[in-house]
């Protein structure tokens, strides 16, 4: 099965990318079947799947600035300097990636409306740690990030620095769900993060504090 995003091959079944963390599958919220990325009926039951939708970074200019008030002045600095000072190279890499669990039975339960105030409000409890410990937020998906530690910026302790992050992110995300039901009465929001390490090459794609790095 090959990645959208990085074009990794992973293993038949595989649900996430080996390489970037790209979500590989749907699951159909009603008989459970696995589906091909984009799928908007199940092939198993024919129930409607709501496929949630993927933003780039750079794709919304209000979006853009919303993610750029949560990164600290100084490291934004730090991180524009090195812009053009890394092509193709190897490194050691961390990845980050952590999605809003069950959001696709979210979307069938809720209006669209509030599905998206929901994840608006999750974002900064996503995103804020990764920058907190100097990590890249390298693509927003629509209930997803995708984070590295260790490009552009690297440190000796990368994966400590991503594994901190993940548990802010986890901490966060139970703050915010015990706020959902008790303020609007919805119930059972969480959500999942997985965190890798391994040699990888990376390279600029994007401009400015936008989508900054990709790996393969």
């Amino acid at each position: 099965m090959q990645c959208p995003q990085c074009h990794t091959e992973s293993p038949s079944g595989a649900r996430f990318c080996l390489h970037c963390g790209q979500k590989l599958v749907e699951i159909c919220p009603d008989c459970k079947t696995p589906l091909p990325l984009g799928a908007r009926f199940c092939l198993a039951c024919g129930a409607k799947i709501a496929v949630a939708e993927t933003v780039q970074l750079g794709g919304s200019e209000a979006m853009t600035r919303a993610i750029q008030r949560l990164i600290p002045q100084a490291f934004a600095e730090r991180l524009l300097a090195t812009r053009g000072q890394v092509s193709h190279e190897r490194r050691l890499v961390t990845i980050l990636f952590s999605d809003v669990k069950g959001s696709t039975a979210m979307g069938e339960r809720l209006d669209p409306e509030e599905v998206m105030e929901i994840m608006s409000g999750a974002f900064e409890f996503l995103i804020q740690p990764i920058y907190n410990y100097e990590g890249t937020l390298a693509r927003l998906m629509g209930d997803a990030v995708l984070a590295f530690f260790g490009a552009p910026i690297a440190h000796e302790d990368d994966p400590e620095r991503a594994i901190r992050a993940g548990l802010e992110i986890v901490q966060g995300a139970a703050e915010y769900a015990a706020r959902l039901e008790r303020e609007q009465g919805i119930a059972g929001f969480n959500v999942r993060v997985g965190i890798n390490t391994g040699l990888v090459v990376v390279g600029e794609v994007g401009s400015d504090l936008r989508v900054e790095y990709t790996a393969m």
